[in-house]
């Protein structure tokens, strides 16, 4: 029997449901179910007292919804939460974006009873998201002021790239995993719309929602935001993403290569086949940064990138909501440049003289 189990707080109003979850992670003697409460006011007040490992959190519930009590929590006391609801569609991508812009990390289907076929497959999906989840260092979604000039961190005290006039970079590339997508909104909302060059963006994402990401990026975007497709011609001034389980990268400058070559780290897209491929295609024309998200992904190619005179920067562990990838390119000597996404626009604004 395991010693140190994975504490679980559940949030659910329907006693059916709560039953049901508990059943499904009682199955498994890595959880602790701590506690299970109705609304989300409750849970605030449960995480006040308790420390769960992770929260398995219901949308909609009397007194407080699922999403209040996620901004609140990720706010005060923040925990790793993934949203299980019936209400989860793919195509539902509004819903969806809210969700991970309070804070989740992710979100499930609600399971259905041991009686349907597709019980095994979805109980055994729920206990390993929150035994992965529950591992995740999570940091408080804390909105802070922007300074004018951003603050630049280099590493190993190193000075940061300087950028000679008439070398500027030819392509800007964006690696995400969660929390990313809140990261690459504020870029693209900020941005402005004479960026000069394209901007490739590679996000963790379901595969059902790389259409309705892209238009969730577009509706607050002020470049235009596409999916690209293989062999396009890119152009200045616009953000492309990769179709869903797609690898994004480059056939030669100004192209883009969209393929189903196979997963790197069971991952695709991959940010690490997307920074690979800019290495061999920009060498050092190129600015790399890597935002909020779990795991390691990108962190080795940014490191090279860097090495062949890149541009590399990494997000700042006060503005990520997992500092997992952007904090392991840090800790091994990957980033040029440690900022927030806001004060990432303002270190592209400087070098693009815009």
């Amino acid at each position: 029997m395991p010693q140190n189990k994975i504490k679980v707080l559940l949030v659910e109003d329907s006693i059916t449901v709560l039953g049901l979850l508990k059943h499904i992670l009682n199955e498994d003697s890595h959880f602790q179910v701590i506690g299970c409460v109705g609304n989300g006011k409750m849970a605030i007040e449960f995480v006040d007292r308790n420390k769960p490992d992770v929260i398995s959190m219901d949308i909609n519930m009397p007194v407080m919804d699922g999403l209040e009590a996620t901004r609140q929590i990720m706010y005060y006391n923040p925990v790793p939460i993934v949203i299980v609801s019936s209400q989860y569609e793919p195509s539902n991508v509004s819903l969806s974006f809210n969700i991970l812009k309070a804070g989740a990390l992710t979100i499930l289907p609600t399971p259905f009873g041991p009686g349907n076929p597709q019980y095994l497959q979805m109980a055994r999906d729920y206990r390993n998201t929150l035994k992965m989840m529950s591992g995740i260092k999570v940091t408080a979604q804390r909105k802070k002021p922007v300074s004018p000039v951003p603050e630049v961190k280099p590493v190993n005290n190193q000075s940061p790239q300087i950028i000679i006039a008439g070398t500027k970079p030819e392509i800007i590339a964006i690696g995400a995993s969660a929390g990313g997508p809140m990261a690459i909104q504020t870029i693209l909302n900020k941005i402005p719309s004479n960026i000069p060059v394209p901007i490739m963006i590679v996000q963790h994402i379901d595969s059902n929602f790389a259409d309705g990401y892209c238009e969730w990026l577009m509706s607050t975007s002020l470049i235009p935001v596409k999916i690209a497709r293989d062999g396009e011609k890119l152009k200045p001034g616009n953000a492309y993403l990769p179709p869903g389980d797609t690898h994004l990268g480059f056939h030669d400058k100004g192209i883009a290569k969209v393929t189903k070559d196979l997963p790197e780290r069971n991952l695709r897209p991959a940010v690490s086949y997307l920074f690979n491929s800019l290495a061999k295609t920009y060498g050092k024309q190129a600015v790399a940064i890597l935002l909020s998200g779990m795991g390691q992904d990108g962190a080795n190619e940014l490191k090279m990138l860097r090495t062949l005179g890149s541009l590399t920067i990494a997000q700042d562990e006060a503005s990520s909501l997992v500092h997992g990838m952007p904090g392991e390119a840090i800790r091994i000597g990957g980033a040029s440049l440690i900022l927030s996404p806001e004060n990432i626009v303002n270190e592209l604004i400087k070098i693009y003289n815009l």
